[in-house]
């Protein structure tokens, strides 16, 4: 079992409304095209330390790869990005996940 599976982690879940609400959200915008994050390929996406923290980066945002994935799949994806970055490790990551409550402790 590695690390990252022993950890307790909260499950993300989209809102009931969120099909709804997404109606309202800028799709197009002259030239440019809005993406669900969680859709871009994992080659697509990069993380970039020089950003700072929790910034990702789009390799090329006119030409993207989509791989269906579900919100808890692209978490996976951006921790596993943010760890394998030469400047973060794993302990740098678990600090930032107990600073933002990502980790449910049990008491």
């Amino acid at each position: 079992m590695s690390t990252y599976e022993k950890i307790n982690f909260k499950i993300p879940e989209e809102s009931y409304d969120y099909r709804e609400c997404s109606d309202y959200v800028i799709k197009e915008i002259v030239g440019y095209k809005a993406y669900d994050l969680k859709y871009l390929s994992s080659n697509d996406i990069s993380y970039n330390p020089a950003l700072g923290t929790g910034q990702i980066q789009i390799k090329d945002i006119h030409y993207v790869t989509i791989s269906y994935r579900n919100v808890w799949e692209f978490c996976q994806l951006i921790d596993e990005k943010y760890m394998a970055s030469s400047k973060r490790t794993f302990n740098d990551w678990i600090k930032l996940a107990k600073q933002n409550k990502w980790i449910k402790f049990d008491e």
